[in-house]
């Protein structure tokens, strides 16, 4: 079944309410939103859970809120800015998202489920330890933009849809757009759309 998880929670806890409403224990997610991004988990319950892993590994869309001229240490609105930079011009950020498309390598986010060790890459970061994970192949068919928001003339916010591959981290595409167009970014808002 589809599942629309709103924001502020974790997609773990958010089955709660599926668990408790189909009173089972028996229920599995795909795809893990981040606490701050709303949008579609398939959720599988009972027997169908051994599905999870298939349906992993299909393609999904989203819409993103890229914010310019800072970047947290998590690439969420949730983490502690970083790194600030001018803002870019439209041009520069029209050039740069134009690049975010096709077979890509992406190194995934320091705060992500990824294992590292046999320990999530969250836990090593929060807790301060040095680490790297490996760039990793991705594909984003499309990157539209929907509106821009400027100011003085320069990009303040992008309002973009991606349709990407499997474990495609949208949060690196915000961050790696921004360096691109010679800024910083992060995200704001994501919502998945389609799975």
């Amino acid at each position: 079944m589809l599942y629309g998880k709103p924001s502020g929670i974790t997609s773990f806890s958010s089955l709660f309410t599926i668990k408790h409403a189909l009173q089972t224990g028996k229920v599995g997610h795909t795809g893990t939103l981040d606490s701050f991004a709303e949008g579609l988990l398939v959720v599988c319950v009972g027997s169908l859970t051994r599905l999870v892993s298939h349906i992993t590994a299909f393609d999904k869309e989203y819409e993103a809120i890229i914010s310019f001229g800072t970047e947290t240490d998590t690439l969420d609105p949730l983490g502690t800015i970083i790194k600030t930079a001018a803002k870019p011009t439209l041009s520069d950020f029209n050039k740069a998202i134009g690049e975010f498309t096709g077979s890509l390598m992406q190194s995934p986010p320091s705060y992500s489920a990824i294992h590292v060790n046999g320990k999530r890459a969250s836990d090593l970061a929060r807790s301060g330890k040095e680490f790297s994970i490996p760039e990793r192949p991705i594909n984003v068919y499309s990157a539209t933009v929907i509106d821009v928001l400027l100011e003085n003339e320069l990009v303040c916010y992008a309002h973009v849809k991606f349709s990407v591959s499997k474990g495609t981290y949208i949060r690196c595409l915000a961050r790696d757009i921004g360096y691109a167009c010679g800024s910083a970014a992060h995200l704001i808002g994501l919502k998945r759309t389609r799975v």
